[in-house]
């Protein structure tokens, strides 16, 4: 029996052989990482170039958003972390406390901070000697937590933030988004209308549509009386503060999206930042929430990757 360090390659399967084979020619490698949070286990995967080049001072850490785990929607972060790896760039994507892998309880994206804290930590540590500085690049709630993290901690390491996105869900930005680039569009159909007044659309969905609509209208009322709900607050400053690079990404097709970018008409606190000088913003015309679509992917992995190149020189 072979020791528990080698392997006999002549027991091997030829596929398995070919496998391993050009797994060995990979530009990139991958790893487990496992580093402490407070009392409890993470666990990250480091995906990296088998030579990082002197000029190299950037890593990159993806954050997860949403309730899933390091791989992300249609494996998008390890295919992002396999392409920056391509041209040169290491990574780290985490699962955090409570998701995956790692140990501990589920928090929200406005409580994980500390597990970025301890990720940042771990990606330097981890890493050839030469990097030096960290972009964050987050999806929906994860470019809220990156916003918040640099809110919080003030990290100078972080001189980039790939936000794509952003989360800043009320139910005041939900009920108006909903009807100017949804129901409005839909009350604008003939086809709509027909379907009304045939019985093929339910007299629920027309209630649906008044429903939502006095919702925008109450919450708008309430605004006036109470501040922006508190993390969006907390992101517009951050946002404000940051004295690093922001690349803002928007899909033209996602109401969350939709959402960020009325809030950043409309909110006082948000009114301006979109046009400051450190913030690039590439839109995506027809894609969905998650660029899904490998046209769209491409696009996002251009675009971040000349962000890095920007941020690196």
């Amino acid at each position: 029996m072979a020791d528990a360090g080698s392997f006999d390659a002549t027991t091997m399967a030829d596929g398995e052989r070919k496998e391993i084979d050009a797994e060995l020619c990979l530009p990139y490698q991958e790893h487990a990482l496992q580093f402490n949070c407070e009392e409890d286990q993470l666990l990250g995967l480091v995906c990296a170039p088998r030579v990082v080049a002197p000029e190299v001072k950037t890593a990159i850490l993806i954050l997860v958003g949403g309730p899933q785990y390091r791989a992300g929607s249609h494996r998008q972060f390890t295919l992002l972390a396999r392409f920056l790896a391509e041209q040169g760039y290491p990574s780290l994507r985490l699962d955090y406390r409570g998701m995956g892998d790692s140990e501990g309880a589920q928090r929200s994206f406005e409580h994980v901070s500390k597990d970025i804290a301890a990720a940042i930590d771990a990606l330097l540590a981890g890493t050839t000697s030469k990097i030096q500085q960290v972009a964050i690049w987050g999806l929906c709630d994860a470019a809220a937590a990156a916003l918040l993290y640099c809110g919080h901690a003030n990290d100078a390491r972080v001189r980039g933030l790939c936000l794509l996105n952003p989360w800043v869900r009320s139910d005041t930005t939900q009920a108006k988004t909903q009807i100017k680039h949804y129901y409005g569009q839909r009350l604008r159909q003939p086809e709509f209308w027909k379907k009304l007044l045939s019985g093929k659309v339910a007299v629920t969905a027309l209630t649906e549509v008044l429903r939502t609509a006095k919702q925008a209208i109450s919450s708008s009322t309430k605004k006036r009386m109470a501040p922006l709900a508190p993390f969006q607050t907390r992101m517009a400053k951050a946002w404000a503060c940051f004295d690093g690079r922001i690349q803002l990404i928007i899909s033209g097709r996602d109401l969350v999206a939709k959402e960020f970018l009325d809030n950043c008409k409309n909110a006082p606190e948000w009114r301006g930042l979109l046009s400051e000088e450190k913030v690039c913003t590439l839109t995506i015309a027809q894609a969905d929430h998650t660029f899904s679509s490998y046209e769209y992917r491409q696009a996002v992995h251009a675009q971040t990757l000349e962000f890095i190149r920007k941020l690196n020189a």
